[in-house]
């Protein structure tokens, strides 16, 4: 094709500049990105103008531009030009909120979790039963939950800690929910945001209702029967959502593609990453951790650093990479409710996650060094507090829960969480 100048001249449309606009979350791999929306020598970019010919150099623009300039002209053929995931908006830095004491939220944040785990109950018995479900509840519980963890986000993931396999299902919903906004915060999503990626955690396993649950609940290894029957269950959470009124398209994508993969060898549809939506995707990743981490019917629950592991290998393939990064980032490597060995050999466990230092947060020690029942004693990791030598208090490593006689469920641990326990420690 030609084009034809004032002087009649014919020139060539392949010497025609064509620069276009597009946002870094849809940026591919051989466009030739020629102009930034900010100056190039504010970031660490060598050449102004380059192809992109690596995922890393997507990721950087996306950590440090809104949108970019791409020139089509100049555009790179590679070998495999195929298309980067959309991952959506780039992590920003959580709003900041007022911040309530452990002591003070405790309370509330159990009061919330109790009626948010009835309700559930009721939401998957009506399911079940083909009975419409109270959407309005479900709204206002998920509302009730944000709350609650903006003001302190460690008392509800205590809370998420504390599941019974009997009751495997309906408190990993709430989990889910639970944990998916926390993350949400962690990535600075706005609160409207944050609410409908608690409505997708706490209705995607609805479907898990209309399998028998003589195969849901099975001790033993499905066979491939059994497992094909599992695999339907994202399609009936999708079609019992759309039959009920006020459920947000969030919601509908999470239940249908929570157990999709990357690289397309999830189910039901086996998709790609063009379909897999950004909501969703934090919803996948949320599901498995806490799944990992909690006891069930056929699996005994796995400690934190098993699951982050598990998580890492499957980066890329079956979740995406950068939101596990974050995921990791966001819980610390040692969450609360996590037993740890400190550096003098006592246990302890973590009650609360500092906000600026992963590796140091609240801690109440249950055993001593030779790991025996002592008195509870807190301690602040991110203040100067040391041993008998003088040497800074500081984690040796994660415990599985249960060890040294100490299981999250049991009194002695959740005496911990009283308000009023709370308070003594906090003032000491």
């Amino acid at each position: 094709m030609k084009l034809t100048s004032k002087s009649g001249k014919h020139i060539d449309t392949l010497l025609v500049p064509t620069r276009r606009r597009v946002a870094v979350a849809r940026l591919e791999l051989g466009m030739y990105v020629c102009e930034l929306d900010r100056p190039w020598n504010e970031t660490n970019f060598a050449f102004q103008g380059f192809p992109l010919l690596k995922p890393a150099e997507i990721r950087a623009l996306r950590n440090c531009c809104e949108y970019v300039y791409v020139d089509d002209t100049r555009r790179v053929r590679l070998q495999h030009d195929t298309p980067v995931p959309v991952v959506g908006p780039r992590v920003r830095k959580p709003i900041e909120r007022p911040h309530h004491a452990l002591s003070t939220e405790v309370e509330e944040a159990r009061a919330a979790y109790l009626d948010g785990s009835r309700l559930i109950e009721q939401v998957l018995a009506d399911v079940q039963h083909g009975r419409v479900i109270d959407t309005r509840a479900c709204h206002g519980a998920v509302k009730r939950n944000l709350a609650s963890m903006l003001r302190n986000e460690s008392a509800m993931l205590w809370l998420v800690r504390l599941k019974n396999k009997d009751l495997y299902t309906s408190l990993h919903c709430l989990s889910v929910s639970i944990m998916a906004m926390g993350f949400g915060n962690h990535l600075g999503l706005q609160d409207d945001k944050l609410q409908l990626l608690g409505m997708a955690g706490l209705l995607h396993d609805v479907g898990k209702m209309r399998i028998d649950p003589e195969i849901l609940n099975k001790p033993g290894k499905l066979t491939a029967q059994e497992f094909e029957v599992i695999k339907r269950h994202p399609v009936f959470g999708l079609e019992a959502l759309r039959a009920q009124p006020g459920i947000p398209e969030a919601a509908l994508h999470a239940a249908y593609g929570h157990h999709e993969r990357l690289d397309g060898t999830g189910y039901p549809l086996g998709s790609g990453p063009a379909q897999i939506s950004y909501m969703t995707r934090i919803i996948t990743i949320v599901d498995a951790f806490d799944a990992i981490t909690s006891h069930r019917a056929y699996d005994c629950a796995r400690p934190v650093q098993s699951a982050f592991e598990i998580l890492r290998s499957a980066s890329g393939r079956q979740f995406d990479e950068d939101l596990v990064s974050e995921f990791i980032r966001w819980l610390g490597a040692f969450p609360v409710g996590t037993l740890v060995e400190l550096h003098t050999g006592e246990v302890a466990v973590v009650v609360e996650k500092h906000r600026q230092y992963q590796l140091r947060p609240r801690v109440v020690v249950l055993r001593d060094a030779a790991k025996q029942r002592c008195t509870p004693r807190y301690l602040d990791l991110a203040q100067i507090t040391v041993d008998e030598e003088g040497a800074p208090y500081r984690i040796s490593v994660g415990l599985p829960d249960g060890s040294f006689g100490l299981h999250l469920a049991d009194p002695e641990l959740q005496a911990i969480l009283h308000p009023e326990t709370l308070a003594d420690f906090e003032s000491s």
